[in-house]
């Protein structure tokens, strides 16, 4: 079986939304763990914080499981990602995303 892996990493600014940095990473990844037995194509969540804080790293780090394309695209429209996918953009200044299938 093939399984849709939903990679997506964010750099947050400093301050923003009235939060700091880590209130708005902890923000964040309670509302995107919500999700899980929400979003009905929504398989699996991890989320996590970066430990080495390199020049090259990103801050947070999500990875997302999905039986096929179509699930993940339902998952992107689904209304509460919808958002906290807007929230996410006030607060973040980088976003890099890959999308790929590996064998399960």
């Amino acid at each position: 079986m093939k399984v849709l892996k939903h990679v997506v990493m964010w750099r947050f600014l400093d301050e923003a939304e009235g939060r700091t940095k880590q209130e708005n990473m902890r923000y964040c990844a309670e509302r995107l763990r919500s999700l899980v037995g929400l979003a009905p194509t929504l398989m699996a969540l991890r989320i996590g914080e970066d430990e080495l804080h390199s020049p090259a790293s990103y801050d947070m780090a999500l990875i997302c499981d999905f039986v096929n394309l179509e699930g993940m695209l339902a998952y992107r429209d689904f209304p509460p990602h919808k958002e906290i996918s807007a929230y996410i953009g006030k607060v973040t200044s980088a976003r890099v995303v890959s999308d790929f299938f590996v064998d399960q």
